[in-house]
């Protein structure tokens, strides 16, 4: 909308933000915030209260009609639901006139509207048939084009809000912040919708502020896999430090996705941030014994990456129908898997540094856990820790922390803390060497979680409580 300038943005920001922040222009990015002072890393950012909230209402006829809808025609209704209910809730009462024929929609006030609008900057000459049909619908008078455009705003720069019922929240300064998969700033909910953002590393006077638009563990996937997520969610190509080469003369190296050297045997061939097929392993030199990599090592070396990927997703299949790694997954499965990957257990060519090898032994650390072998659970724990510090870049991992935190719990309930545990049957030197790791995991999850969401946070409170849990607990060994 012409009437919010970078003027008027800024506006808000030097009311709110009192002159920290800054929105610009750049080129090919559009509108982005700049920060006008040094932050410091886990120091906060701003905080900004929920421009709107949006969820489903499992009881109004009116969300119902859209459920309908959707289900009726797939091929018309590009978006769940609750997409379309966020724009359809951002409605002004003089819109909402008449009332729609069935349930309600629950206005906005417009200055809100004006707000939400100019969180999309494209122009839309007409609506989708998806939107026209839901207008047609209802009965509403209001304009087909500006549910579209609502829609829109909401679809690129809506966060989280719930989970039960499922709710999205949209946020004025916050929605110029542009993304990063190495972001220099991460943000978290506080009560009431609260956006609170805190610096993931240092940020100097001048720098763009970043988020994630991915979740913490979608940041550990590979670059390829990223990109693709984000255009199909966000529609746009991202060109971070992570997902692009840095410099037009030199291809950076994925340190997700890291495969066998076929010369020295070590993970030392990393796929480049190119993803042409075969250009992105053929030639370049395995970083701990400079080899190069054949047209036939590279084409080897990727055909075992796509059996692997088509495994993995074999067996989530299998897990959401039977509802049991126990039974989705049999020792052969796991066998053939094994030997893909590049582990204690296998020799395979993918990995261990490798994105999809951790999803692998995600899935093995929950399966060894329901057969009772713990030794083979804190194994592929401790694979999935030492993937997870390496593949992220620069600044904390929440996914790592939260490994830490999940590893430390295991390791407590196999030593027989809590009511309902049963103690594993270890030597009395395997307990303590297990007793002995407690409190160091849980230490490295609780400075992850502070300088991420700052030492106030549940999430950094819990493993503060579980610290002197673990300290006491292991004294009694």
């Amino acid at each position: 909308m012409e009437d919010w300038d970078i003027d008027t943005i800024n506006e808000y920001c030097y009311e709110h933000f009192k002159g920290d922040f800054e929105c610009t222009l750049a080129e090919g990015k559009g509108r982005i915030m700049i920060a006008k002072k040094a932050i410091a890393q886990g120091e906060l950012l701003f905080q900004e209260p929920p421009l709107h909230i949006v969820a489903e209402e499992a009881a109004n006829e009116a969300f119902k009609l859209v459920q309908r809808l959707c289900k009726a025609e797939p091929n018309v209704f590009d978006y769940e639901p609750l997409w379309y209910w966020t724009a359809l809730c951002s409605l002004t009462e003089e819109q909402l006139q008449p009332k729609p024929r069935v349930g309600w929609l629950k206005p906005v006030t417009q200055l809100q509207q004006k707000r939400l609008l100019c969180l999309f900057h494209e122009p839309v000459e007409e609506a989708s048939d998806a939107v026209k049909k839901l207008v047609k619908n209802l009965g509403l008078s209001v304009r087909a084009v500006v549910v579209e455009e609502l829609l829109q705003a909401w679809i690129l720069n809506c966060f989280e809000h719930s989970e039960d019922p499922l709710g999205y929240s949209a946020y004025f300064a916050s929605s110029f912040v542009s993304h990063s998969c190495g972001a220099n700033g991460i943000w978290s909910e506080g009560e009431d919708g609260l956006h609170i953002l805190r610096a993931r590393r240092d940020i100097k006077p001048g720098d763009e502020v970043c988020i994630s638009y991915l979740p913490e563990d979608v940041l550990l996937h590979s670059a390829e896999e990223r990109k693709k997520s984000l255009k199909s969610t966000k529609q746009f190509d991202c060109t971070c430090e992570r997902c692009a080469p840095s410099l037009p003369d030199k291809v950076g190296a994925d340190p997700c996705r890291g495969f066998r050297c076929p010369k020295c045997g070590a993970c030392g061939v990393f796929h480049q941030l190119v993803f042409d097929d075969g250009k992105g392993l053929q030639g370049i030199s395995c970083i701990e014994c400079g080899a190069r990599v054949s047209a036939a090592d590279a084409a080897r070396l990727l055909k075992a990456e796509e059996i692997l990927e088509a495994e993995l997703r074999k067996l989530d299949a299998s897990l959401e129908e039977r509802r049991s790694i126990q039974k989705a997954l049999k020792e052969a499965d796991a066998k053939r898997m094994l030997a893909l990957v590049a582990s204690p257990e296998g020799d395979g060519a993918v990995g261990p540094q490798h994105w999809l090898c951790d999803r692998l032994w995600e899935h093995l650390e929950s399966w060894n856990k329901q057969a009772g072998r713990w030794q083979d659970e804190l194994q592929f724990l401790d694979l999935r820790t030492n993937y997870q510090r390496k593949a992220y870049f620069p600044g904390p991992s929440g996914t790592l922390a939260w490994t830490l935190e999940h590893q430390a719990d295991r390791m407590l309930e196999m030593l027989g803390h809590g009511p309902y545990t049963k103690r594993v049957q270890a030597s009395q030197e395997d307990k303590r060497e297990m007793g002995s790791r407690l409190v160091p995991i849980l230490q490295e999850s609780a400075n992850i979680l502070r300088l991420m969401f700052g030492s106030d946070h549940e999430y950094y409170l819990a493993v503060q409580n579980k610290i002197k849990i673990a300290k006491a607990f292991v004294l009694g060994l």
